[in-house]
């Protein structure tokens, strides 16, 4: 397989990522989403797709979006759909042996980069695995005393401690306008300076279990104040705070506000950091 793939991606001419995965029809009713075509880029994108780990087996799933390789001609000469997190499967209903990808962090970045869309959220699992963020029992946050410790340990600002300890964390998804807009005063009065108040508040989304409170609980008022933050202000917290927690807050805000590159700019370098290639050595190219 890795001299078919040597084969193919010598007489490919550009690379394409269309929508859709095995069950998105024929590749020429599909969207183009982008199209890479300067030799650099395109052998870029042929050592992120083919440096890795063969599994011998497949995902069940039907993936996407499906990477295209053109000719000069502008034939199709292969393509591969995107699994999960780390995966790519190459004309898989005649090989059936995906390749884990030795560098999953720089490709997806390297997609989104290029104009891809839903890249970063395929970090969830990841941060949830490595920060331990898979929800337990309860879901949610419980009110009064017995849920004060978990907005210590989520570290939410001391100055909101006694407004929050009132509702549940379930509760707090379903504040209205107005609490929402008292809770904002009490916080901005104690946290003047944006950059610092979005560094705070993305750390509070990152620490929220996954998926009910992070997703419909306390996550829904995290992302309700840094609404009002401005785009700027939110990048450079999160390209100045480079923790796991951020990023894990950036992720879950793009989530639901979508990014036009800027957030995946600024959170680039931390995702790289807290997941680094496999070693050469323990891949086969």
């Amino acid at each position: 397989m890795r001299e078919w793939l040597d084969d193919f991606w010598s007489r490919t001419r550009a690379v394409q990522i269309v929508e859709g995965g095995e069950d998105g029809g024929p590749l020429r009713d599909r969207a183009i989403v982008t199209e890479l075509m300067d030799a650099v880029t395109v052998e870029a994108a042929r050592e992120l797709t083919t440096t890795g780990r063969f599994t011998g087996d497949i995902c069940r799933c039907h993936g996407g979006p499906t990477i295209v390789l053109r000719d000069r001609a502008g034939d199709v000469l292969a393509r591969a759909g995107l699994h999960g997190h780390d995966s790519v499967s190459w004309e898989r209903s005649r090989f059936r042996n995906d390749l884990v990808v030795a560098d999953p962090a720089t490709l997806r970045l390297f997609l989104a980069g290029h104009g891809v869309p839903n890249q970063l959220t395929s970090f969830l699992g990841p941060l949830a695995d490595l920060l331990h963020l898979h929800e337990g029992r309860p879901q949610f946050r419980p009110a009064g005393k017995r849920g004060k410790r978990y907005l210590t340990e989520r570290r939410v600002p001391d100055v909101l401690h006694p407004v929050l300890v009132a509702a549940s964390g379930q509760q707090c998804g379903e504040l209205s306008d107005t609490q929402v807009d008292g809770i904002r005063r009490r916080l901005t009065a104690a946290m003047p300076y944006p950059t610092a108040r979005a560094a705070i508040l993305l750390s509070w989304l990152g620490r929220l279990p996954i998926p009910a409170e992070a997703l419909w609980g306390e996550g829904v008022l995290v992302r309700q104040l840094l609404a009002d933050l401005s785009p700027h202000d939110v990048a450079t917290a999160a390209a100045e705070t480079r923790t796991g927690h951020v990023a894990t807050g950036v992720i879950n805000l793009i989530m639901h506000s979508g990014d036009d590159g800027t957030l995946t700019t600024a959170v680039g370098p931390t995702l790289r950091h807290l997941f680094p290639p496999t070693p050469v050595a323990d891949t086969v190219r």
